[in-house]
């Protein structure tokens, strides 16, 4: 069974925090997202060096960014939540959608269902979106109950939601079902789409307000996704990411292809 390994280096996270904080990621992987999902949840604990590390600190490493998850050159996947940019901006520890507790639980579902950041789903037409399980429902959270005390953890999406074919074969596409169709953001809620016409990979979000909202309270980290996959030109030549771009994107012209001649 893969592992996560919760390290907290923050001083404003006490050890009570981040027990309850641990307990609410754990229930929500075996009770809710693992179930959902249809897949075997992950072992979630406190420290250790035995699987994937998700460190909690006080400060953000870039530009006041609240968490991301990513891998290295090495292929070893890792995640970091910030605690200052959530309490600076009128967040808390455990309560509400901008908790540290919530951009745990949102780093964590993540990672479990695409830990290599490599999954990309085709939308029906020439462009394909990121495998993220919370981005397109970042706005919404939900509470679970750790010994008597409320701890809020992210909402997030269902697979049916990747696949526009689901479109009135289901009514639900996220936990809390606040979606009504397949490949919807919530309010709050953004995505990350390829065009392969264009080979450009760029966010979108529900609203400019939301684009506005994102941009103010969780920036991108330069190695989170959004920022690694972001297009920019002036480096493409030069970027090891960006030929792997191109490969992905010549292996999904020629399976595009395919499925055109066999239809």
């Amino acid at each position: 069974m893969k592992t996560f390994n919760i390290i907290n280096k923050s001083l404003k996270v006490t050890e009570r925090d981040l027990q309850l904080m641990v307990e609410a990621c754990r229930i929500q992987l075996k009770d809710h997202a693992g179930p959902a999902l249809d897949r075997t949840p992950w072992e979630i604990k406190i420290g250790g060096d035995d699987g994937f590390p998700m460190v909690i600190l006080d400060d953000a490493d870039h530009a006041s960014a609240l968490g991301y998850h990513t891998q290295d050159k090495n292929g070893k996947v890792w995640g970091r939540v910030f605690v200052n940019p959530v309490l600076n901006n009128g967040g808390t520890v455990m309560t509400g959608v901008h908790s540290v507790s919530v951009v745990l639980s949102h780093e964590i579902l993540e990672t479990f269902y695409n830990p290599y950041i490599n999954l990309w789903s085709h939308r029906g037409d020439d462009t394909f979106v990121a495998v993220e399980l919370c981005d397109p429902v970042q706005g919404n959270a939900y509470e679970i109950v750790v010994d008597g005390v409320a701890v809020s953890v992210s909402d997030f999406v269902l697979e049916p939601w990747f696949d526009k074919e689901m479109a009135g074969a289901t009514d639900k596409f996220d936990y809390l079902s606040i979606l009504k169709s397949p490949l919807g953001l919530a309010r709050g809620g953004y995505n990350i789409i390829l065009n392969l016409r264009t080979g450009e990979v760029k966010p979108t979000f529900a609203s400019k307000e939301d684009e506005i909202e994102h941009k103010r309270f969780k920036p991108s980290h330069p190695a989170a996704r959004t920022s690694r996959n972001v297009n920019n030109k002036s480096k493409k030549k030069s970027s090891w990411m960006s030929r792997g771009l191109y490969t992905i994107r010549r292996l999904l012209k020629r399976i595009l292809r395919l499925l055109k001649l066999n239809a």
